[in-house]
């Protein structure tokens, strides 16, 4: 169970630090840290969260290389930072 705390802290320290930065500043590094975390869900057989990784990867890498929209990147980013935060708070 720590290991699983520590994992959406993880995912939650990202979001935040987006968050700061805002989110017409997603990157290519950001694509890499969503990876690992994807991997790493993916490990911990964490389906759901793995799904909404890739979702969040798929439109980040577009509009990291000026392609997509950022709505839809706003969208993903959403979903993904509610279900940590709901999971967070289920284990507060």
């Amino acid at each position: 169970m720590e290991e699983y705390n520590q994992f959406m802290q993880r995912i939650n320290g990202w979001s935040e630090e987006l968050l700061l930065r805002g989110l017409s500043q997603f990157t290519i590094r950001d694509i890499e840290v969503l990876e690992q975390l994807a991997a790493e869900s993916s490990r911990l057989q964490m389906s759901f969260l793995h799904e909404l990784l890739n979702h969040l990867i798929k439109e980040g890498r577009s509009v990291a290389l000026g392609q997509g929209s950022e709505e839809l990147l706003l969208f993903q980013y959403c979903r993904l930072t509610q279900y940590v935060q709901l999971s967070v708070q289920e284990e507060a």
